[in-house]
């Protein structure tokens, strides 16, 4: 592990192993918060770390604020899901016969960010934190913000590595095969299967170890990118075929509506490669994909290559994320209009 990350991860697996001993005593439990729209990352760290509480003795799920994407089902994580009723927050806060005491958010800081959840995540005034976004309002003991870290899913791994130490126990008796699954898709995901800029070197050494936990690169790399349906095939092939390209094509942009998810037996989820493949294409600086959601919200997905900062632009739209992928979320607004303001504010930058 390289120095930098060092204090950061025995600082948090110091704390896990403290308030799991705190949970397992008080028969209570930990709830862990991916955001919304939820990815490799968002999911694999929260489920590996609602697995360390677990291997310490305590009572941990992770928090769902949407169903579980099908390609991610292949890493056997539902009995770590929780999907909490309308008016959870509300409720005397039992989950599953185990009253929830503390909240984990992982690969976000901010209750805004989880959707449904927020009311649940803001029940209690602190929470512990890992995440790789930089947030620099929200520094405190408990939270542990990595920005030079390639995902949430690496920031676990080396937590990991710390309780076996303070635990004086092997490695793969804290990250067993599921986990190291779990911690790899992230890993996989948020570099681009090692292609993005923030890959760095200890990250390709961490996914080394995770392999030799379990983690298999190959599996988790088919499903999560590689595996297609025939309505993904077909949905994503017309989004990519009806991308316009503006700005001297620095700038691509696609439009995926409901009745196009209707047509082709689709879901939000078969066109999460569309945006990369867009920002692949030579010349292109900007790749902006929206989609319906199919509950009056659109989903605007970003990527970049080069200076344009993709998390400035979502500030913009009350989103957010890293320099070169980011997202927002916009409801009660008109998809063509969306799509007419980010050109014209996009036009200005590029």
């Amino acid at each position: 592990m390289e120095l930098m990350y060092s204090e950061g991860a025995n600082r948090i697996a110091n704390l896990i192993c403290q308030k799991a001993e705190e949970l397992k005593k008080n028969n209570e439990a930990v709830l862990i918060f991916p955001h919304r729209s939820v990815d490799g990352d968002c999911i694999g760290s929260s489920c590996a770390l609602a697995g360390y509480f677990r291997k310490l003795g305590a009572k941990a799920w992770v928090c769902m604020p949407e169903k579980l994407p099908d390609d991610m089902s292949f890493l056997g994580v539902d009995d770590l899901l929780f999907y909490p009723e309308e008016g959870f927050a509300n409720s005397d806060l039992m989950v599953n016969g185990v009253k929830y005491v503390l909240p984990f958010s992982v690969d976000c800081t901010e209750g805004h960010r989880m959707g449904s959840n927020q009311e649940i995540f803001e029940v209690y005034e602190d929470a512990l934190d890992v995440d790789h976004h930089e947030v620099t309002s929200l520094r405190s003991p408990l939270k542990w913000i990595e920005p030079e870290a390639s995902s949430a899913c690496e920031m676990v791994f080396y937590v990991g590595q710390m309780i076996a130490s303070i635990k004086s126990v092997e490695l793969n008796e804290v990250i067993d095969k599921r986990i190291a699954c779990c911690l790899m898709a992230g890993i996989v995901t948020d570099t681009g299967r090692f292609t993005y800029s923030n890959t760095r070197p200890e990250t390709l050494d961490s996914a080394g170890k995770l392999m030799s936990l379990g983690g298999d690169i190959s599996e988790v790399c088919y499903m999560l990118f590689d595996r297609k349906t025939s309505a993904a095939m077909k949905i994503t092939s017309v989004a990519l075929s009806e991308a316009e390209f503006k700005c001297d094509g620095k700038l691509a942009i696609s439009i995926i509506t409901t009745d196009m998810f209707t047509k082709y037996g689709a879901s939000t989820d078969d066109v999460a490669e569309v945006v990369s493949r867009l920002r692949d294409v030579a010349g292109v600086a900007f790749a902006c994909v929206l989609r319906e959601t199919g509950d009056g919200a659109i989903r605007a997905n970003l990527r970049s290559k080069g200076e344009f900062n993709c998390c400035e632009f979502a500030s913009r739209f009350n989103g957010g994320g890293h320099k070169n992928a980011s997202g927002f979320t916009v409801k009660n607004e008109d998809i063509h209009d969306l799509a007419s303001r980010i050109v014209r504010e996009a036009s200005a930058i590029l």
